[in-house]
């Protein structure tokens, strides 16, 4: 995708509110005189996208006599008066109206809305506790931290849904590193190209970037997205501990302190959860149940789709020189998985130095023993003689029986009786790659077909990981 041509076309788009915003705001409009800069301000600061079309409403109207930057919802009320105000967003767009169409796009602005929320509540307890002078322009870093992710569900939704999907099935993989591979740069790079665009205040700009980390205010926004990121995934997500030793670092508090602080920032954006309809992160407290982790099935088997599968490879193709070979192997097999309709596609390394083949991703039903599956290159099994040099094999009929009898017991077991197509990347400097995918459910045969379809995908890998710099 062409950043400058995507800011340039949201730029212009009307931005749209929670209904729930619009709702209050027409609430307060009916008692002007009874309403403060600070009462708007607190349902503002509940939303987003609201926040960002008042900070972007101030900007535009700023006059010649203004000399200093508008960073918080209340100076920009009190610039403009409360009539005036009311006057100026008595229509709004909403949301929920805009998306109503498509279910997984409201859904997915919803749940990143959700998520700035808690950010947004946890950057305000830090703050609070450092004593910040101004607090609201944390917050407001803090809402707007994914900013680029939300819009994307707004107006790219099926970009938007294939990040998600390849973060959540390809663990380990960097969020930038899988942006970068679908979108062509980062959200974090999306984000500050758009606050350029929208002339957002230079400080609020710093407390959105992360690459200012170095900052007490910026860790305190940084830190906080983080905790609503994880959080939302439940309380036994593997980062929270490092989330809480950085509020621990941040805050000066004692271990227990930073949790309870975090919790009971958690119990207050809980209140927030009707605006979204998401179940807060206080829904997931380790004490209580959580129904969703009973009633988790597996996702049902995608039929071979060749569009989805030319939009993988074409977006795999277009993947910045240097991105990490994880995101391009997580894309790779989202093209096998997802667009072939292999049930199960994985991609593993040679370490050199443990003499080990490591499959390091697998999409789709992966049986217990494959995604971690290390594989000694001491034995002449198949993939060890397929690693000598850049191939692909084709197991299928008698031709399979022949070729499962080259793999060692673990290979075998972890394969079983089904089709298979594996082939084999070598490249000089570069680790040696394996690409592996199969029918491990349905026993259907593989169509051979498909043959040239996977070499074009994990040839593709190969071209733009030999641009990635080595491990």
């Amino acid at each position: 995708m062409d950043m400058p041509a995507l800011v340039s076309d949201w730029t212009q788009r009307e931005i749209p509110v929670l209904a729930g915003t619009a709702a209050a705001l027409r609430e307060l409009g009916k008692d002007e005189d009874r309403t403060s800069a600070r009462d708007i301000s607190r349902v503002v600061l509940r939303d987003p996208l609201m926040t960002l079309r008042v900070l972007r409403h101030a900007e535009i109207n700023r006059s010649s006599r203004q000399p200093t930057d508008i960073t918080t919802v209340e100076h920009a009320v009190m610039m403009r008066g409360i009539s005036r105000f009311f006057r100026d967003f008595a229509e709004l767009p909403v949301l929920e109206t805009q998306l109503a169409s498509d279910g997984e796009a409201l859904h997915g602005a919803l749940t990143v809305i959700s998520r700035a929320q808690h950010a947004a509540v946890y950057a305000r307890a830090m703050a609070s506790h450092r004593v910040d002078l101004e607090t609201d322009e944390v917050i407001i870093g803090a809402l707007l931290h994914d900013l680029a992710e939300l819009l994307l569900w707004c107006h790219e939704p099926r970009k938007a849904a294939l990040i998600r999907y390849l973060l959540e099935h390809a663990p380990g993989v960097r969020s930038a590193g899988v942006q970068s591979v679908v979108l062509g740069f980062s959200n974090v790079d999306l984000t500050l190209a758009l606050a350029d665009a929208w002339r957002l205040p230079p400080l609020l700009r710093r407390l959105m970037d992360d690459h200012h980390a170095a900052r007490p205010r910026v860790v305190n926004v940084v830190v906080a997205a983080a905790l609503a990121r994880h959080t939302a995934q439940g309380w036994n997500d593997p980062a929270i501990p490092d989330d809480l030793n950085a509020v621990r670092s941040l805050t000066g508090l004692k271990p227990e302190a930073s949790y309870r602080l975090v919790r009971n920032a958690s119990l207050q954006a809980a209140a927030w959860w009707r605006s979204t309809g998401v179940r807060p992160a206080a829904a997931r407290f380790p004490s209580i149940a959580d129904p969703a982790a009973s009633t988790a099935v597996p996702e049902s088997h995608a039929e071979a789709s060749i569009p989805r599968f030319r939009e993988a490879l074409s977006s795999l193709k277009q993947a910045p020189p240097g991105t990490e070979p994880a995101a391009l192997a997580a894309m790779t097999l989202y093209a096998l998985h997802k667009g072939l309709g292999m049930e199960r596609a994985a991609w593993g390394e040679v370490d050199e130095r443990t003499g080990q083949l490591h499959i390091r991703l697998a999409l789709g039903d992966v049986r217990p023993g494959l995604r971690g599956y290390r594989m000694p290159l001491d034995d002449r099994h198949l993939f060890v003689l397929l690693l000598q040099k850049t191939r692909c094999v084709f197991a299928t009929g008698e031709r399979r029986e022949r070729l499962v009898s080259l793999l060692d017991a673990q290979g075998r077991s972890t394969i079983g009786a089904n089709d298979f197509v594996a082939m084999s990347l070598v490249f000089p400097g570069r680790p040696r790659v394996l690409f592996l995918a199969d029918h491990p459910r349905s026993g259907q045969a593989i169509d051979e077909k498909m043959l040239p379809a996977f070499r074009a995908a994990c040839i593709a890998f190969a071209r733009c990981a030999a641009s990635a710099p080595n491990r």
